[in-house]
C-alpha cells in the first residue's frame, strides 16, 4: 500500500521575495495614506503585516501609533483651546543629561553634522551644596517671539491654534537677524542651505497623535507636551515649583519674549540658586564683516551729506555760499561710499539673490525699515548728484531741464536725502538695540553710530574740501573738528571697552577679556589707526593751508582712510566681542 506524501508548495526564492515585497507600501507610505483617508486598516497590504510592526493599531477612538502607549501620558488629552497653546514641560528631576533627545531630534530632522535644535546644559550649586542638574532646552515657542518680530521677510509664523512658532524655509533669505533677536539662540544657520532653521515641536507628528522626537526618545520621560495659558505677563506658570523670572540660571529674563517652556523640580530653591557650569565661557562672536562695512560706509556717507547741508546753512546766514564744485564733490563721494556699503551688504545673506524681499517685514522689523530708508536715501542722493552734475552742463541742456535744475530744487532733494539718511542711521542702531543685549543698549549703540557719522564725515570732508582751492580754510576747520571728535570717540570707547569704570558690569568684563585676548590684534588696529588719524588731523589743521596742493590732498585722504579704518575695526569689535546672557549649554 503506497503512502501519499503531502504536497508542499515551493517557497519563493530570494529574488521572487524581493519582487513581491517591492509591491508593498512602505511604513511611511502607509502612514501617509491612512492619514489622508485613502487607506483603511482592512487594506490587504496593511493587514499583511504583524500588529507589532504596523504603523497604526486600532482602539476605541480610532487609529493611534503602535508605540503610543509608551508616551501617551506625555501628550495633552486635548488640543489647545482659546487662550492656550502647546508648550514643552521638562521634569528636571528626571533629566539625566543623556542627550537622547538631542540625538533623536538631530536624526529625525536630518540636521547638519554641527547643527542642533536641542541642547543639554548643566547648572551646579555651591561646593558645600553638591547640587548638579542637567537642563535640556530647545525652542520655547514664545508668546511674543523675537524671531518673528525681527524677521524682515516674514519667514516665521506662530500657529493661531497650537501656538507653535514655525520657520518657513522657502521664505528665508539667510540674514541671520533672528539669531540675534532670539535671546535663547534657538535659530541655527545652515551654511549648506543658506538659511536658518529651528525646532518646530515636530508639529507634523503632533497633528497625528505622534510625540515629538525628543519626547519619544527620552528614556526617563523627562520631556512632555502640555497645554498652557497664554496672554500672561509671566512667561511661566504660577506653579510654586517653577521660576517666574528666568528659565534657568544665567538665562535671559523671560519678560523679553515670554517663553512657554516649563521647568519643574522638587528642588526649586537649589535650582534657582545654582549657576551654569559654562558661566563666563565666552567665544568670539561672528564678525558679520559685510554688515560692519555697510554700517560704516553708510554712516560716513550720511555724515558727508549732513556736513554739506550744515555748512551750506551756516554760510547762508553769513551771506556766503558753498561753491557748486564742493557740493558736487561731496554728493558724489557720499553716493560712492553709500552705494559701496549697500552693495556689499547682500554678501552677509545666505540667499543674496533674495535680498529684494527685505521690505516685507516693514511693520515689525527694524531691519526692513533700515533697508527701505537707506534705499530711499541712496535714491535721493543719486538724484541730487545727477542734478548737480547736470547743472555743470546746463549750456548743453534744453531750457525746460534747466528750470528743474535750479539751486533750490537741488537743495530740497539733498535735504530730503539727509533726512532719510538720519532716520536710516537710527533704524540701523535700533536693529541691535531691540535685541536687548546689554552691550548693545542705546547708551552704547547710538553714540557709536552717530559718532561715526559725525567724526567720519568730518574726516572725509578734509580731502573733499581740499579738491576745491577756494575751500582750503574750510578744510582746516574740518581737520580741527575731525581731530576733536575722533579723539573724544576713541577715549570714550577705550573707557568702556578696555578699562574698569564705575558703570562696568559683568558683560563689560567678559567683553574686555575677548578684546584683550583673541581679539587683541583687532583692538590694537582700531586704536592705532584712530590715534594716527587724530595726529594727522591736528597737523592738517595747523599746516594744510600752507602746504602744496598734492601734499595737502595726500594728507587729507590719509586722514579719511585711517579714520574709516579705525571705525571699521571698532564696528567689527562691536559684533565680535559682544557677550550676553544665555541658556546653560548654549555654546555646545
Amino acid at each position: 500500500m503506497s503512502t501519499m506524501l503531502p504536497i508542499v508548495a515551493p517557497k519563493p526564492d530570494f529574488i521572487e521575495q524581493l519582487l513581491r515585497d517591492q509591491h508593498a507600501l512602505s511604513a511611511v507610505e502607509r502612514f501617509s495614506l491612512i492619514n489622508e483617508g485613502r487607506l483603511s486598516s482592512t487594506h490587504s497590504d496593511a493587514a499583511s503585516y504583524p500588529t507589532e510592526t504596523s504603523v497604526f493599531s486600532q482602539n476605541t477612538v480610532g487609529y493611534q501609533p503602535a508605540q503610543s502607549h509608551y508616551y501617551r501620558e506625555l501628550l495633552p488629552a486635548s488640543p489647545p483651546g482659546p487662550g492656550q497653546q502647546y508648550a514643552f514641560e521638562v521634569n528636571l528631576d528626571k533629566c539625566s543629561g543623556c542627550k537622547a533627545c538631542v540625538v533623536a531630534c538631530h536624526t529625525l530632522n536630518g540636521l547638519e553634522e554641527d547643527e542642533a535644535w536641542r541642547r543639554v546644559g548643566t547648572v551646579v550649586g555651591s561646593a558645600d551644596q553638591g547640587y548638579i542638574q542637567h537642563v535640556t532646552t530647545a525652542c520655547h515657542h514664545c508668546e511674543d517671539p523675537g524671531c518673528l518680530k525681527g524677521c524682515p521677510v516674514k519667514a516665521y509664523e506662530k500657529d493661531p491654534i497650537t501656538g507653535i512658532v514655525r520657520h518657513l524655509d522657502d521664505q528665508c533669505i539667510g540674514c541671520k537677524y533672528c539669531t540675534m533677536m532670539c535671546p535663547y539662540e534657538v535659530p541655527r544657520f545652515s551654511e549648506r542651505l543658506g538659511i536658518v532653521r529651528k525646532c518646530d515641536m515636530c508639529h507634523q507628528r503632533l497633528s497625528t497623535g505622534e510625540a515629538p522626537a525628543c519626547v519619544q526618545a527620552c528614556p526617563n520621560a523627562a520631556i512632555a507636551i502640555t497645554v498652557v495659558a497664554t496672554c500672561q505677563e509671566k512667561a511661566l506658570s504660577d506653579a510654586d515649583n517653577v521660576s517666574d523670572a528666568r528659565l534657568a540660571a544665567g538665562a535671559p529674563t523671560s519678560r523679553i519674549t515670554r517663553p512657554t517652556t516649563r521647568y519643574t523640580t522638587k528642588h526649586i530653591e537649589s535650582y534657582r540658586a545654582a549657576a551654569p557650569r559654562d558661566i563666563g565661557l565666552d567665544q568670539v562672536a561672528e564678525s558679520h564683516w559685510p554688515l560692519a562695512v555697510m554700517l560704516v560706509a553708510t554712516q560716513l556717507s550720511v555724515g558727508i551729506v549732513l556736513l554739506e547741508r550744515l555748512t551750506t546753512m551756516l554760510l547762508f546766514f553769513r551771506g556766503e555760499t558753498l561753491s557748486a564744485d564742493t557740493s558736487r564733490t561731496a554728493a558724489t563721494a557720499a553716493l560712492l561710499l553709500g552705494g559701496f556699503g549697500l552693495g556689499l551688504a547682500p554678501l552677509h545673506l545666505g540667499q543674496p539673490l533674495r535680498a529684494w524681499r527685505a521690505f516685507l517685514g516693514l511693520r515689525t522689523s527694524w531691519l526692513s525699515r533700515e533697508a527701505v530708508l537707506l534705499g530711499q536715501y541712496l535714491g535721493l542722493l543719486a538724484l541730487a548728484t545727477a542734478m548737480l552734475w547736470s547743472g555743470a552742463a546746463a549750456d548743453y541742456l534744453p531750457s525746460v531741464w534747466i528750470d528743474a535744475l535750479s539751486p533750490d530744487a537741488v537743495a530740497i532733494v539733498l535735504t530730503l536725502a539727509a533726512g532719510f539718511g538720519l532716520v536710516g542711521l537710527y533704524s540701523s542702531a535700533m536693529i541691535y538695540i531691540v535685541t536687548r543685549r546689554r552691550l548693545w543698549r542705546p547708551g552704547r549703540t547710538l553714540p557709536r553710530f552717530f559718532g561715526s557719522a559725525a567724526a567720519g564725515g568730518l574726516a572725509w570732508a578734509v580731502p573733499l574740501l581740499l579738491i576745491t582751492p577756494s575751500s582750503v580754510h574750510l578744510a582746516s576747520a574740518a581737520s580741527f573738528g575731525a581731530a576733536i571728535l575722533l579723539a573724544v570717540k576713541l577715549i570714550w570707547e577705550c573707557s568702556i571697552q578696555l578699562m574698569t569704570h564705575l558703570g562696568c558690569d559683568e558683560f563689560d568684563a567678559r567683553s574686555r577679556c575677548l578684546s584683550l585676548g583673541p581679539l587683541r590684534m583687532l583692538t590694537v588696529a582700531s586704536y592705532a589707526t584712530g590715534s594716527v588719524a587724530v595726529a594727522l588731523a591736528v597737523f592738517a589743521a595747523l599746516f594744510v593751508s600752507s602746504m602744496p596742493m598734492e601734499c595737502s590732498l595726500l594728507l587729507g585722504f590719509g586722514i579719511a582712510v585711517l579714520a574709516s579704518g579705525s571705525e571699521l575695526c571698532e564696528r567689527l569689535l562691536y559684533f565680535s566681542s559682544v557677550t550676553y546672557e544665555r541658556m546653560p549649554g548654549s555654546l555646545r
